[in-house]
């Protein structure tokens, strides 16, 4: 298989996220390198979940193929020949442009994967599998009406990553406590994930898409108690950086951005709940940038930042440890989760 090279790997990283492809580069290189490859392989999958000409049941079918695939750590190029020519077909009329254009890359970006050392490729192929599971798990049909609901549905497309990005950290400094680490990891996943959920509420509802219990649409009050929830994961998360050692600025400052930033978002909201288009300034978001370069070795600074941004916000913290126990698969065994899906669609 051609390898996709670390600037080709970049350019299509510009090309298919803005905020990623500002965050992502503050890491150190390698870890820069890791995470974008493996965003890029989440973008593909996404790229099916969201095509709007594919049928739930060709989603679900090639989601799950591919869960599968990567589960087994990449192994099978035959499958993965198949899963392309499968994956392009379905896409081709339905994806962006830029979108198609990664999705036809696909070996390209898995031989880079598998370039890596041999305990990054785990991490990354295990994060993936669950990602798609959880993605073929929602397309198959699940009604969010709960708080227990949102929290699985959080863990399926961003908790996990959240697990990911713990364990790729981990393996880099191993001074880093992995299962403190960890417990918060998926708090820090959903604070971010909820973010979206309620700064985009108004455009998902246009396509009937609901990731909140109907209520917060009608109830101003329920509106509030999702956003101090979400509050409260931000603040595990500002926890989360600091099990980051000082050292790892690049890290930290990767963290930061995105809670900080995420806040600010929630400032918006609170403002003004009926705000259609509920964004931070691009003028904001380099002001933040800068500051969390300045601030991000520190936790006194850290924590100061925070804090600044957050000023005002309501906050409801629930435990991380005991969300973490609720949802999670990343200790499970993937081929039982893979069979269940596969019987239950």
């Amino acid at each position: 298989m051609n390898m996709l090279s670390f600037a080709e790997q970049d350019a299509h990283l510009q090309k298919v996220s803005r905020t990623f492809a500002l965050t992502i580069p503050m890491f150190p290189h390698f870890l820069t390198d890791c995470v974008a490859n493996a965003y890029l392989l989440c973008r593909i999958a996404d790229t099916v979940e969201d095509d709007p000409l594919c049928t739930k049941e060709q989603k679900v079918a090639w989601l799950t193929a591919f869960g599968s695939y990567c589960a087994d750590n990449f192994r099978d190029e035959q499958q993965l020949k198949s899963l392309h020519q499968q994956g392009c077909d379905l896409v081709r009329k339905g994806a962006k442009p830029a979108e198609l254009e990664l999705f036809e890359e696909l070996p390209a970006v898995v031989a880079r994967t598998l370039s890596f050392p041999e305990v990054y490729t785990q991490i990354i192929a295990r994060g993936v599998a669950i990602l798609c599971l959880g993605m073929a798990e929602s397309v198959a049909g699940r009604a969010i009406s709960t708080l227990d609901d949102v929290d699985h549905y959080c863990y399926s497309v961003a908790g996990v990553v959240g697990e990911t990005l713990a364990c790729l950290f981990a393996a880099y400094d191993r001074k880093i406590n992995k299962t403190e680490h960890i417990t918060l990891s998926v708090s820090f996943g959903e604070g971010l994930q909820l973010t979206n959920i309620l700064k985009d509420r108004f455009t998902d509802q246009t396509r009937n898409a609901y990731f909140l219990p109907k209520e917060c649409f009608s109830d101003e009050q329920e509106l509030l108690h999702y956003l101090a929830l979400t509050q409260g994961h931000l603040e595990d998360s500002l926890s989360y950086i600091k099990t980051i050692p000082q050292r790892d600025a690049g890290i930290r400052q990767f963290c930061l951005l995105n809670i900080v930033m995420a806040s600010a978002t929630l400032q918006v909201i609170l403002k003004n709940p009926q705000e259609q288009q509920a964004k931070i300034t691009h003028q904001q978001v380099k002001k933040l940038y800068i500051l969390c370069k300045l601030c991000a070795w520190s936790n006194w600074l850290t924590t100061w930042l925070f804090r600044s941004v957050s000023q005002g916000l309501p906050h409801e913290q629930r435990d991380p440890k005991a969300l973490r126990a609720k949802v999670s698969h990343w200790d499970c065994d993937l081929k039982a989760l893979i069979q269940s899906l596969t019987q239950s669609s």
